[in-house]
């Protein structure tokens, strides 16, 4: 499966009311033209190199996009950033079932689980909370999209 076959199965997932697979999988075959000046030009290629888009007109697609679903568009860049932050989200996870094996197994060695390990662990966590608010937060002001009170909890 191509990786945006994978994103679009994933997004179905997380949000199945935002389209049926047939829509998905139709080819892109409409052009819509537009004629913006060279000042414009040039601003719309500057943003879309800033925001991590090799093409303009794939920012281009990813506004337009955006815009009409009232949805985020993930670039490449930050699908491997929420891909990373999942991977040290998973370490988390192995070192908090470790410290609860530690404890469950036998108490008197309850002291191999120190304070420092529960404070990084927590610092861990907080990081990654910050690192998927920023990336998210990021997206929305892209597109200008309101968060609702769900979706922005972190």
């Amino acid at each position: 499966m191509i990786e945006s076959g994978m994103v679009r199965m994933m997004i179905n997932q997380v949000l199945p009311d935002t389209g049926n697979d047939e829509e998905l999988h139709q080819a892109k075959s409409n052009k819509v033209t537009i004629r913006l000046s060279e000042h414009d030009i040039q601003k719309l290629t500057t943003q879309a190199i800033e925001e991590g888009y090799v093409y303009r007109t794939s920012w281009v697609t990813a506004c337009v996009t955006a815009n009409l679903t009232r949805t985020p568009v993930l670039t490449n860049e930050e699908i491997k950033t929420l891909r990373e932050s999942n991977r040290q989200l998973a370490a988390v996870g192995r070192n908090l079932n470790q410290i609860a094996r530690v404890l469950n197994i036998d108490f008197r060695h309850s002291d191999k689980v120190t304070r420092e390990m529960i404070e990084i662990l927590d610092n861990k966590i907080s990081d990654h909370k910050t690192m998927v608010n920023t990336l998210i937060n990021k997206n929305c002001r892209r597109w200008e999209l309101e968060l609702t009170d769900e979706q922005s909890d972190g």
